[in-house]
């Protein structure tokens, strides 16, 4: 499916929206005190870029707590998980070398089905961060791998 077709079986939630949620989410799921001057450097902290303010970190080295988990626990998800919310690091195209690697905005907030998400996975940047409403759990699926061709996904809360 192309990116214009795939945009009509979702759903971009609107600036306010999307920037509630992510607060809730960096407030549930984020510890900027642990590390906090790095946390202040890498996040808290804009940067200039030829494409506007951006941090230079990721949410996920400061996740208050985390489990790895493997690619296959994605696919037994896939039968029990509906609409969820996806987003990603305000990073810039400046520091990030990947062809045409933002389709969307870099602080939109999507919402979608989880396996329109998984069968679609190349639409969205490497590094997201995947919820729902609830915010009772989240996945992370990271560019890192934990083994060599395996991506590091982590999993907070209960599923």
């Amino acid at each position: 499916m192309n990116l214009e077709n795939f945009k009509k079986h979702i759903r971009i939630l609107d600036k306010e929206e999307a920037t509630r949620y992510r607060r809730l989410y960096i407030k549930k799921y984020v510890d900027p005190y642990t590390h906090a001057k790095y946390y202040q450097e890498r996040i808290e902290q804009l940067h200039t870029f030829s494409d506007g303010l951006c941090y230079e970190g990721y949410l996920w080295d400061f996740l208050k707590s985390e489990t790895y988990i493997e690619e296959t626990q994605l696919e037994k998800y896939r039968k029990f998980l509906k609409q969820v919310l996806v987003f990603w690091d305000n990073n810039s195209k400046d520091r990030i070398f990947i062809k045409d690697y933002w389709k969307f905005g870099k602080k939109d907030m999507i919402e979608l089905d989880f396996n329109l998400l998984l069968n679609h996975l190349k639409l969205f940047p490497e590094d997201i961060y995947i919820t729902n409403k609830t915010l009772r759990w989240t996945i992370v699926l990271t560019h890192e791998e934990n083994l060599p061709g395996k991506r590091l996904i982590i999993k907070d809360g209960t599923i």
